[in-house]
């Protein structure tokens, strides 16, 4: 890895302060011959969050940035790697956190073009839809679960690229709304041909929104999948799993169901975080946006 890092955060209504001062105390800076920490605000609203992340500026290497508009979150990571000072980027999201000492290190010992670290589930919240998911998908965040789909299974909340790589490969600015810019990332670079590498050197994830939020959430996500569905086609295990219940025919009565007491469901899940259910009405929503064509 090159002696210069860049570490990039981006944020918006969350305070990124534990975070940056945990990196600031990691000993893997001392082996770099320079470092910044970058914290960029995407318009955020809340005054308190505000407050917090200002004073990321006053910590040695460290500076923060306010946008003047929400631009969202393929663009602040694009506006990132513009204004970052060095040739290596690490990017991590501003609502997560440090577990390991050797955190940077373990970024330090790899020279590839992109590489992804992972997540690990911080904490016990048994009435949380989003811990409940979360947890059941834990072995897949391994690294050698990773690596079996290393485009499909990256996401942006951790990981490392080069300045000139991410430069050249923005991330797609048309996803304007919550999720999947990190599918179609990944899918852009497999198009261009450079390597993915996954190892495990995770960050935490410990700030759970309320149910409510993660359900609204959920369907924002769904609708940019639907929007970007042909682009894709062949990187979404969404998109795959409707069409395979559209060649059955099962995708009328589940879009039934939903159609019939899809508020109820939902309402019923705000209180009642049962996973099996979440993922049925995930699915069951998703194919009332609309079906496709189905070939052969």
């Amino acid at each position: 890895m090159s002696d210069t890092l860049s570490i990039l955060i981006p944020v918006y209504n969350c305070s990124a302060l534990a975070l940056v001062q945990s990196l600031v105390r990691q000993a893997g800076l001392r082996r770099l011959r320079a470092w910044e920490i970058v914290v960029a605000d995407d318009a955020s609203t809340d005054a308190r969050t505000i407050a917090d992340n200002q004073s990321v500026g006053t910590l040695p290497c460290c500076r923060y940035v306010r946008l003047p508009h929400n631009v969202g979150r393929a663009a602040i990571r694009n506006y990132l790697a513009r204004t970052a000072t060095y040739t290596r980027l690490l990017f991590i999201d501003g609502d997560m956190s440090v577990v390991s000492a050797h955190f940077i290190d373990d970024y330090l010992d790899y020279d590839v073009p992109v590489i992804y670290g992972g997540y690990t589930i911080v904490g016990h919240h048994p009435h949380n839809l989003r811990y409940h998911y979360e947890q059941a998908a834990a072995l897949h965040h391994q690294a050698h679960c990773r690596a079996i789909h290393p485009y499909l299974d990256f996401h942006t909340s951790n990981y490392a690229i080069f300045r000139d790589i991410a430069l050249r490969h923005p991330i797609d600015e048309s996803y304007q709304g919550y999720g999947y810019e990190d599918v179609a990332y990944g899918a852009q670079l497999q198009r261009t041909g450079i390597v993915i590498s996954h190892i495990n050197n995770p960050v935490g994830f410990y700030d759970f929104e309320s149910n409510e939020a993660f359900l609204a959430k959920t369907e924002e996500s769904l609708r940019t999948l639907m929007l970007h569905a042909d682009e894709l086609a062949n990187h979404s295990r969404m998109l795959a799993a409707r069409h395979r219940l559209c060649r059955l025919g099962l995708h009328l009565p589940l879009r039934w169901v939903y159609r019939l007491m899809g508020s109820r469901w939902r309402a019923h899940l705000v209180n009642h975080p049962w996973l099996w259910s979440f993922k049925l009405y995930k699915l069951a929503f998703f194919l009332s946006l609309s079906a496709p064509k189905v070939k052969g």
